[in-house]
C-alpha cells in the first residue's frame, strides 16, 4: 500500500511542477491586448437616415407574431474615410432609441448609423439595431453582454448617391440564444 501511495505522491509532484513551469512560462510571454478602436476618420458632413424597425417572435417552428415598434429618424456622420470604411462603423452614432415590450418589460432597441465617401467613388453605409436587456450576461470572458436581438448591414456602391436604401440582416447567434426566439427586422434610408 505504501508503494501505491508514493507513486501516487511522485505524479502529483511531477504534476505540480509541470503546472508551475508552464505557468511561469505564460506569465514571462508578452500580453496580447485587444487594439484600441480606430479613430474617427474627417467628418464631411451630417445626413438623414430613417429607420423602420420591426419584432419578430417564433416559437414552435412558427412565427406567431410581427409588431412593428417604431420608425425613426436622426442625423448621422459623414465621413472622409481612405480605409475600407471600418473606422466609419467602428464610429457609428446612435440616432434614437424605441421601446419594445416583451415578456412583461419594456426594453430600449438602439439604432445607430454612418456613412463614408470611399476613395474612387466609393459610398459605403452602416446600420445596427439591438435591443440589450439589462440583465444580459456576456458568451465569453471579454464578450460583452449579449443581445437579445441584434441586426445589422453594410452596403457599398459606386459613385456618391443621394440616397440609399437597404434591410439589415439578422444576427443568427442572437437568434439561437433568445428566450424567448425574437428577432429584429429594420429597413433603412439615408439622404444626404
Amino acid at each position: 500500500m505504501n508503494i501505491f501511495r508514493k507513486a501516487v505522491a511522485g505524479r502529483r509532484a511531477q504534476f505540480r511542477h509541470r503546472l508551475l513551469a508552464t505557468s511561469l512560462l505564460f506569465a514571462a510571454l508578452p500580453a496580447h491586448a485587444i487594439p484600441p478602436p480606430p479613430k474617427a476618420p474627417p467628418l464631411l458632413r451630417m445626413a438623414t437616415m430613417t429607420a423602420t424597425v420591426t419584432l419578430v417572435e417564433a416559437g414552435d417552428r412558427q412565427v406567431r407574431e410581427i409588431t412593428e415598434l417604431c420608425k425613426v429618424r436622426g442625423k448621422i456622420p459623414v465621413y472622409a474615410d481612405s480605409g475600407n470604411g471600418l473606422a466609419s462603423a467602428v464610429n457609428a452614432r446612435e440616432i434614437a432609441r424605441c421601446k419594445m415590450s416583451l415578456g412583461g418589460r419594456t426594453l430600449e432597441v438602439s439604432v445607430t448609423g454612418a456613412k463614408a465617401m470611399l476613395k474612387k467613388s466609393v459610398t459605403y453605409a452602416t446600420a445596427y439595431v439591438s435591443v440589450t436587456p439589462p440583465d444580459a450576461v456576456p458568451l465569453c470572458e471579454i464578450c460583452g453582454p449579449q443581445p437579445l436581438a441584434d441586426s445589422s448591414a453594410e452596403v457599398r456602391v459606386s459613385g456618391k448617391p443621394r440616397s440609399i436604401s437597404f434591410s439589415l440582416n439578422q444576427n443568427p447567434v442572437s437568434i439561437l440564444n433568445a428566450r424567448p426566439v425574437v428577432w429584429l427586422e429594420a429597413d433603412v434610408e439615408i439622404v444626404d
